[in-house]
């Protein structure tokens, strides 16, 4: 992965507003639960593309099974802290 994505306790100490209290209303909290999610989706896109089984040639055309399973395992949920 080229860009490593924050930790949830990462993106968080960013928006900390001294120690460990946080004053944000519900809208704020929502959008950045949002921001995050959306910084794992474009993660979990980009690394999906470059999974895509390419064998080089026209005639070696990946089965539909090989992709599914290329994309489908290239981001584990374990990335997401």
């Amino acid at each position: 992965m080229e860009n490593k994505v924050p930790t949830a306790e990462e993106f968080v100490k960013q928006y900390q507003k001294g120690s460990d209290y946080f004053c944000i209303t519900k809208g704020e909290a929502i959008n950045k639960m949002i921001e995050f999610a959306k910084l794992h989706v474009n993660a979990a896109l980009k690394e999906a593309l470059e999974s895509i089984p390419c064998l080089g040639s026209s005639s070696d055309i990946p089965t539909y099974k090989e992709v599914e399973e290329a994309v489908l395992n290239c981001y584990p949920e374990n990335l997401i802290q």
